[in-house]
């Protein structure tokens, strides 16, 4: 190697080594795998499909970055840096591509084109609020986040969208003078930690006094298993304390059509926060798809549009500040479903018009036996008959924040309609937490939060500041629209065992309230 290879590889790798204090002279050179060595958005390239993937899911249960996750496999030998040449393998495409590009995708708007060209992303020091606006952005995407069920967060690892300093009130110098509001935001993430650090031991105790009484104590590799465990539980639930100011992380990979798409969407958000995010996502995914994102830009229609309609329904509360956790809103007669299952079963199979399928099956003396003979012999892997996407659910759904980052995040085949955070829709309690007694820390913290929520929305320019200090406690009203084929899929995951117990709950009701009104569609659909 030469020195000047040695120096480009220090420089390049400083960032990652100052928050690891690593040997800088140890480090490789990451730059021929990511766009932006030194910032918290930036492309992988390089890299094998698959080995990517593996990347991305160790992000979720670790603390460490994809780009810390990197260094560790090229020092372990099961990446070969030296087989690269830098950035320049990955900047350069041919003009002959490009100029395809820019005359079929963008010129001519032949978009399915720009989807067999990948992106893969990683994306660090986001805010959760951030993160759900992104993954919301576009269903195409394909997502892998840092979990705070497996990974506990550090004190300060939040964002904080109010300024820390403003112009001198007094209007005669241009001075900057600190910003109380932004110190009254930093004292109450302090706080939420402190709750959350809080949780953590109480409900660690209360289980480990419990779990002892039943198992007498051991020494050795098993007890120490036992007590890891019993201590995931403990931050599982103590999490529900933290805001949605704290930061998180994600690998992603989306194809061109699906960016562009997506980014577009971003820059009409509210918050300064996500519309920077969509631009640093611009700046890194076109270093690699140099032309797909020409036309991911700023929608002045989609800006003023959601600005209209939100003049339009402003100040409309509602009287019902609490409902069921799930509630079917929609969904035809049973009749109706069955007969529109083997219809559409029938134009499958025989290809006759749909109209005359229909009146085959509405003439079918025992419907129901042909519904279970769809479903016989039906595995926990298997996914149900095509006909079933013919089905659709509407359900409202209230959940809590920390239940509705998974949900968006794990299911890519539902639609939502959805508030903005606030804590105006009651709080979900995790039971251990209350078994342990130490509830009234979430409904006080609950409650500082609605203070502070109140003081910032009353606020000029902190009307999106607000909806960061709203905890993973705090619930949130949303609509889903999805098919009988889907709901198969989300009934048989989220009502395992497996599944976190606040999404199990939820889809726990779905299906008490489909399996009511549809016993013979949805009785296969727990399958686990």
């Amino acid at each position: 190697m030469t020195e000047q290879k040695r120096t480009r590889r220090t420089t390049k790798s400083q960032p990652v080594a100052k928050e690891q204090n690593l040997d800088l002279t140890a480090l490789p050179d990451i730059t021929p795998f990511v766009t932006n060595p030194d910032g918290n958005v930036y492309a992988v390239t390089n890299l094998t499909e698959e080995f990517i993937a593996v990347l991305f899911a160790w992000v979720s249960r670790s603390p460490k970055s994809f780009k810390e996750h990197l260094l560790k496999a090229i020092q372990d030998g099961l990446i070969n840096a030296s087989d690269y040449q830098g950035k320049d393998s990955f900047e350069k495409l041919s003009k002959k591509a490009q100029d395809f590009h820019e005359k079929w995708t963008v010129s001519y708007g032949h978009s399915s084109v720009a989807e067999h060209a990948n992106a893969h992303v990683g994306i660090e020091k986001v805010s959760r609020l951030a993160s759900a606006e992104l993954e919301l952005s576009n269903t195409f995407y394909s997502i892998t986040e840092y979990s705070q069920r497996y990974q506990k967060p550090q004190r300060g690892d939040w964002h904080n969208p109010v300024p820390k300093s403003m112009p001198n009130p007094n209007g005669i110098t241009r001075d900057m003078v600190p910003n109380p509001l932004w110190q009254e935001f930093e004292d109450f993430m302090n706080e939420c930690y402190d709750v959350f650090e809080q949780l953590i031991d109480g409900v660690y105790k209360h289980l480990k006094e419990a779990d002892d009484k039943l198992f007498h104590p051991s020494s050795g590799t098993a007890n120490i298993k036992r007590d890891n465990e019993i201590m995931k539980l403990a931050f599982e639930d103590a999490r529900y304390a933290l805001p949605l100011a704290m930061h998180t992380q994600l690998g992603m990979t989306a194809n061109g059509r699906t960016w562009r798409d997506g980014i577009a969407t971003l820059y009409s958000s509210s918050y300064p926060e996500v519309i920077k995010l969509a631009g640093d996502l611009k700046t890194e995914i076109t270093k690699v798809l140099p032309t797909l994102l020409k036309h991911a830009v700023p929608s002045q229609y989609k800006v003023n549009s959601k600005q209209r309609i939100k003049h339009r329904f402003a100040d409309q509360p509602s009287a019902t500040k609490v409902s069921n956790l799930a509630t079917l809103i929609k969904g035809p007669s049973p009749k109706k479903a069955i007969e529109t299952i083997i219809a559409e079963a029938i134009v499958q199979e025989n290809g006759i018009p749909y109209e005359e399928a229909m009146r085959r099956a509405e003439n079918i003396s025992n419907p129901t036996e042909i519904i279970k003979e769809m479903l016989f012999e039906i595995g926990k892997h298997d996914t149900p008959p095509e006909s079933f996407r013919g089905i659709d659910f509407s359900f409202e759904l209230l959940v809590s924040e920390a239940n509705w980052h998974q949900l968006l995040r794990h299911n890519r085949k539902t639609d939502f309609i959805y508030n903005q955070p606030s804590p105006y829709n009651g709080v979900t309690i995790p039971p251990r937490i209350a078994e342990a007694g130490l509830q009234g820390l979430l409904f006080d913290l609950a409650e500082k939060a609605e203070t502070l929520y109140e003081k910032l929305l009353g606020t000029v320019g902190h009307e999106y500041t607000a909806p960061y200090i709203v905890l993973n406690t705090h619930r949130r009203r949303i609509v889903a629209h999805f098919d009988l084929w889907e709901a198969y899929h989300l009934i048989n995951l989220r009502t395992s065992e497996e599944a976190q117990w606040d999404i199990r709950e939820t889809f726990e009701e779905v299906y008490r309230q489909l399996h009511l009104l549809y016993p013979d569609l949805i009785d296969q659909a727990k399958r686990r």
